[in-house]
């Protein structure tokens, strides 16, 4: 929605990471907008995982696509090739099951300096309180990260807005 957009672009503007590294990039919509908030606030680009071929994928001069599933090592490992160093703010986009994402979260939260963000996406899902039937998936990969992972910390203030596709899972690295 709309207002997780807002919540983006305030982290964004607030945090001014040198790279966003976002999985699961679907048709391209969130990543092309994301590259143009960092354009707008002059810092700052994405690199955007998927497992499906970049072709026919919005094309902006500070977006990146890497084709592979985000979780597998070696493509964690060209992520990290890649940035380099740099201050990171990570989405785990991928809407996948609670293995899968925890798998993405323990691949890439190191990249993330303190004060920076892992937004867990489609924490809705699994009933809460959307498609029911979908198992256990990002909210409850959020349950696990808390308990396994004291680095970070739920920011409600990203959901200011009351309405978000991720309740709970704007997670603040704290230390």
């Amino acid at each position: 929605p709309p207002t997780d957009l807002l919540a983006y672009q305030e982290i964004i503007s607030s945090v001014r990471p040198d790279w966003i590294v976002e999985t699961g990039a679907g048709d391209g919509g969130r990543s092309v907008y994301l590259a143009s908030i960092c354009a707008l606030v002059g810092h700052g680009r994405v690199l955007t995982v998927d497992p499906s071929p970049a072709e026919g994928r919005p094309e902006h001069p500070r977006l990146t696509h890497l084709s592979g599933r985000p979780h597998h090592r070696d493509v964690a490992e060209e992520v990290k090739r890649i940035v380099d160093g740099g201050s990171v703010l990570v989405v785990l986009g991928s809407v996948t099951d609670r293995h899968s994402t925890s798998e993405e979260f323990e691949r890439y939260w190191q990249l993330v300096p303190v004060g920076s963000y892992v937004i867990v996406t489609d924490t809705v899902v699994n009933g809460n309180p959307v498609w029911a039937g979908f198992g256990p998936g990002p909210a409850e990969a959020v349950k696990q990260i808390q308990a396994r992972n004291g680095n970070f910390a739920p920011d409600p203030t990203m959901e200011k807005y009351h309405l978000s596709f991720n309740p709970g899972g704007y997670l603040r690295r704290v230390r």
